[in-house]
């Protein structure tokens, strides 16, 4: 085979493929509007995140402040009265 025969042959093979002579799917300004569409997109979740993240910071240290106030108030309760529970049963089985 001679070369320009190769280089007509590889050159029929590219355009068959549709890899070099094919036409754009889509123009310049269709992808920079894409883009801009991804940026705003992109700026929006980030924003979302930030959002979420936050809540539920605040959630997390408003149910464990709660959760430790009503342990410190009900648990002193609770071993006392068992305490005083106990003494009694104590006294009773004499």
């Amino acid at each position: 085979m001679s070369q320009s025969a190769h280089t007509a042959s590889a050159a029929s093979g590219t355009a068959a493929s549709g890899q070099g002579l094919s036409t754009p799917e889509f123009d310049a300004r269709e992808v920079e509007l894409f883009g801009e569409k991804d940026a705003q997109a992109v700026t929006v979740i980030g924003k979302m995140l930030v959002f979420f993240f936050f809540y539920s910071l605040v959630v997390m240290a408003c149910v464990g402040y709660w959760t430790y106030s009503k342990m410190g108030t009900s648990h002193p309760e609770a071993h006392s009265a068992g305490a005083h529970h106990g003494a009694d049963h104590s006294a009773d089985d004499e």
